[in-house]
């Protein structure tokens, strides 16, 4: 199955050949609704197949997102993972959203973005956007500098967007490394890993 999550709602719609309606079992559309919170049109004879092609994923014509979900207000990490059916064993992924997912908005994007449910496709959407961020949407220079003063570990973890643990960090002081010179590699290279960095700075 591409598209592996939880369906709703669904309801039956038109026939997909008008001029065959009359045919007993006819293939019709079925609008559903998905844990996301998104309309999708899809199509079966039964309620069963139209499920059944709605897990073969997002494929046009018939298979499609009629409409994107609401903005949510109110969308934690922990709601998002339980809509995307992420269980408690993928503790790398959970950590990383955890990580990359930070704000609201970002986690808004993540849903108006991702078309199946996979973990394959969660996982390679999560890293798009945290290419994407790191150009585009990385905390300030400033404000690396004060969070790295009042708390290093967690100031590197939302700089690099990666988990940084205390062994990471002592790794990195070891190498000689600073507030300064974190942000002077990733002027460098934006993708830069904190791993990447502590090499560079054991170079200098």
């Amino acid at each position: 199955m591409v598209n592996q999550q939880a369906v709703i709602h669904i309801v039956r719609k038109k026939p997909v050949w008008t001029e065959l309606a009359a045919i007993p079992d006819g293939i019709h559309f079925y609008h559903i609704t998905d844990s996301l919170g998104r309309k999708w049109r899809t199509i079966g004879q039964h309620i069963t197949d139209a499920i059944e092609v709605f897990g073969f994923g997002y494929r046009e014509p018939w298979t499609i997102i009629l409409e994107q979900a609401p903005y949510d207000s109110e969308l934690s990490v922990e709601e998002l993972l339980r809509k995307l059916n992420v269980t408690m064993y993928d503790e790398e992924l959970i950590c990383d959203m955890h990580i990359i997912l930070n704000t609201l908005d970002r986690r808004n994007e993540f849903v108006q973005r991702i078309l199946d449910i996979n973990p394959h496709s969660i996982f390679q959407l999560l890293y798009e956007l945290k290419a994407e961020y790191l150009v585009q949407d990385s905390i300030s220079e400033v404000s690396f500098k004060q969070k790295y003063k009042l708390n290093p570990v967690e100031a590197l973890t939302f700089y690099f967007l990666e988990n940084v643990d205390w062994h990471t960090y002592r790794q990195w002081i070891e190498a000689g490394g600073t507030a300064e010179l974190c942000i002077r590699l990733r002027n460098d290279n934006p993708y830069i890993s904190l791993t990447e960095a502590i090499e560079r700075a054991e170079q200098n």
